[in-house]
């Protein structure tokens, strides 16, 4: 988009413009650039408007499908385990989850129904959807706010709204029971509160500024805490405020004290804020899910032990000589320490020492002491024979596999079959001469006990344990890799580190807990009495997790599948995506955006920085045309938008899970908006005259098109081959999948 001759200047309509300078920072003192003023009987008629329209298509027909509808399953799940109170483990923050539970409270939901299938008479599944879709509804309305916060006229900023109403994907999305709606409200309303904070700017610190500032950091909380990619609409803030805090601090004319003042506002209102409401939903997550379930296992142990029906509180309380014990590795996925009867193929080619992520009999070891702590130094000869008594801090055991009859070996010897940079452990038979040397002796080490268990004997649970080869002084550790799927099963490698540092390391990586102990000599008690639990151990525990799980959903690309798209194919809407099965008596939803709107603003988003090159070129060349004070509002709003579009696009480029292309709905609701900014000021330049022109044909042209494809939105029931003229790309599986093997 250029800029018109000296010609043109003259015929087009008036600009808003603003001062250069960021020096009026203070309540006191007035700004030429006065906040639009909203909430006369123009806007309130159009928002009220803006929004029964959006009501409208995502209500209409909202019920049809009475069988719950892709993702449903998975989420209405979860919001079931809520009202049952199971603990459970997903990939997203809770927020968006607990609305959903809420939605079935309030619609009265048992939780029984297990989200799969046909929705039972008792599940009033109509209403939990229009409680989703409502999040929907206030899309268009914020959209509309959202522009006229930027300096667009009524009728641009109505057209916006509208397209937002418009388009398919938005409508079709916000029709089940899905986190995504609102993950797409919540961005919404962080980018009309950065928007109206923006406009405030030179009001600073009076109550309309502090309003804003507030409003955007619980914006920030609520978006981040519906799903992590609300996180790059906390990046788009922070970019702004990055931007603030650097023209404040170039501006001679800001005192430091009122600078200071600047940051402090913004670190409590963009920080604190919003990691509090973060944080608190997941404390209101944990305060809800107080019963076992096993997804709870990579929590702490104090932790679950405060679970009703945990499997692991009633235990014997000392570890001894013939005690069994399942020892569980502190790092994430790696699991119990475990053997079968499989051998390496390289290295020693001895029976395999893996992590086995559920419990079974191949995790139990026999707990030996075969030398006492105080008699480590003077040991000389074999390992000698079994010692009564407990286990304490210092001794020297070895560990048995019960269901093989073997012992933990470490052999320096040679190194691990994935990390090189590792030693091997493996397993030797009992009655072997490997099982008479002190490579299976194992000096243990009691790191950073239970304050109430710590007695220097190892207890279940509460003594976090090293565990060091006594001959190679190399400490039993997860690697954090896997094993060959073809022989190793992908499970986690074990191995042993024999660097200098490694004795002394109270990393995950080298630590062990007594997860589960099995002595019949012993009475069991209540092990919950010992154990403490950290909500913030808690919480990052958890957060880790998520962060695992989720790197951990990567594509197969030896296997198709209907639903993954690549972000490449996102903008122009390569491959839209089937939600439902496609039979001819399904009823069929597809999440097809309005093609319009799609490339429309893909085109517009893609050409904007060689539209800034271009400026940039002609400010050099010293030909730049604009008006005094006209550049800055443009450009201010333009870099908002755009880099909303950014940032909510860009990263899925880095990311190695599996992608979707509802993953590019909140990039879309960006674009949607800049598309109508660029379309307004470019009539405002070019054809000041045909603006009502261009409003009545764009909304013309997107009503139609939206009408044209919203069979496949509210739903369609017939054979697919009588619904004509769906199919303008070659590549969208409306009457076949292209890709299907």
């Amino acid at each position: 988009m250029m800029r018109p001759s000296k010609a043109e200047k003259s015929e087009r309509m008036p600009l808003p413009s603003t001062s250069k300078s960021f020096a009026a920072y203070s309540s006191r003192q007035e700004s030429r650039d006065h906040v639009t003023p909203l909430w006369d009987h123009r806007d309130r008629f159009i928002i009220l408007a803006l929004t029964l329209l959006c009501a409208f298509t995502r209500l209409y027909r909202i019920g049809r499908a009475n069988k719950a509808q892709w993702d449903e399953s998975h989420f209405g799940k979860f919001g079931a385990l809520y009202i049952n109170r199971t603990f459970y483990h997903d990939v997203h923050p809770p927020a968006a989850k607990l609305l959903v539970a809420l939605s079935e409270v309030l619609a009265g939901h048992n939780g029984t129904f297990n989200f799969k299938g046909e929705y039972p008479p008792y599940v009033n599944y109509v209403f939990m959807r229009m409680f989703n879709a409502a999040f929907g509804i206030t899309l268009a309305p914020l959209a509309y706010l959202t522009c006229r916060q930027l300096r667009m006229p009524v009728g641009f900023a109505a057209m916006a709204g509208l397209f937002v109403t418009m388009d398919n994907a938005l409508c079709v999305i916000s029709r089940f029971i899905l986190l995504d709606a609102p993950l797409l409200a919540f961005t919404a309303f962080a980018l009309t509160m950065l928007a109206c904070f923006y406009r405030q700017r030179r009001q600073a610190f009076s109550a309309g500024w502090w309003r804003f500032l507030l409003m955007t950091g619980v914006s920030l909380g609520l978006v981040a805490s519906a799903k992590w990619v609300g996180m790059f609409a906390v990046a788009l803030v922070g970019a702004y405020t990055i931007y603030e805090l650097y023209e404040m601090f170039c501006d001679a004319h800001v005192p430091v004290r009122v600078y200071l003042k600047h940051w402090a506002a913004r670190i409590v209102a963009l920080i604190v804020i919003p990691l509090s409401i973060y944080m608190l939903a997941f404390k209101i997550h944990f305060m809800v899910l107080n019963r076992y379930n096993n997804s709870a296992n990579f929590m702490p142990m104090g932790f679950q032990t405060k679970l009703i029906g945990n499997p692991i509180s009633q235990q014997p309380y000392d570890v001894e000589t013939g005690s069994a014990v399942r020892l569980q590795s502190h790092v994430s996925g790696a699991g119990y320490l475990h053997s079968h009867t499989h051998q390496y193929p390289t290295g020693s080619m001895r029976q395999q020492i893996t992590g086995y992520g559920y419990a079974d009999g191949n995790n139990l070891w026999n707990v030996q002491r075969r030398i006492a702590a105080e008699d480590v130094d003077g040991m000389r000869g074999s390992a000698g024979e079994a010692i009564p008594g407990p286990i304490g801090h210092g001794d020297v055991i070895a560990l048995h596999h019960n269901s093989t009859n073997t012992y933990l070996y470490a052999d320096t010897g040679h190194e691990a079959p994935v990390s090189k940079q590792f030693k091997e452990v493996s397993a030797v038979k009992a009655d072997s001469v490997e099982a008479t040397r002190r490579n299976m002796l194992w000096v243990v080490e009691i790191v950073n006990p239970e304050k109430r268990m710590d007695d220097g004997h190892v207890h279940p649970l509460g003594t976090p344990l090293r565990l060091r080869s006594l001959l190679g002084n190399c400490v039993l550790m997860a690697s954090g890799d896997r094993l060959d799927k073809n022989w190793g099963w992908g499970q986690a490698e074990i191995a042993c580190s024999s660097s200098p540092d490694a004795r002394t390391q109270t990393g995950s990586k080298y630590l062990w807990t007594v997860e589960r102990h099995i002595n019949k000599a012993q009475k069991s008690v209540n092990l919950g009495k010992f154990m403490s639990s950290s909500f913030l151990r808690d919480f990052a525990v958890l957060n880790r997790q998520m962060w695992l799980t989720n790197n951990a959903l990567i594509p197969d690309h030896d296997k198709h599948n209907v639903l993954e798209s690549d972000p490449l194919s996102w903008p122009f809407m390569i491959y839209p995506m089937r939600m439902v099965g496609w039979d001819d008596a399904s009823i069929k939803y597809l999440e097809i955006g309005n093609p319009l709107l799609w490339w429309g603003s893909a085109v517009v988003c893609l050409l904007f920085p060689l539209q800034v090159l271009y400026w940039l070129v002609c400010w050099r060349r010293r030909c730049l045309s604009w008006r005094a004070g006209e550049f800055r509002p443009y450009i201010e709003g333009a870099a908002i938008l755009w880099g909303g579009w950014f940032l909510h696009y860009a990263p899925f480029f880095a990311m190695g899970r599996v992608t979707y292309l509802h993953h590019f709905l909140p990039s879309l609701y960006f674009g949607i908006l800049f598309m109508t900014y660029q379309v307004y000021f470019a009539t405002s330049w070019y054809a000041p005259r045909s603006t009502r022109s261009v409003l009545v044909i764009l909304s013309a042209a997107v009503v139609g098109v939206f009408w044209w494809f919203s069979p496949l939105t509210f739903g369609w029931d017939k054979p697919i081959k009588d619904l004509w003229g769906m199919e303008w790309v070659s590549s969208w599986p409306v009457y076949e999948d292209k890709l299907a093997l």
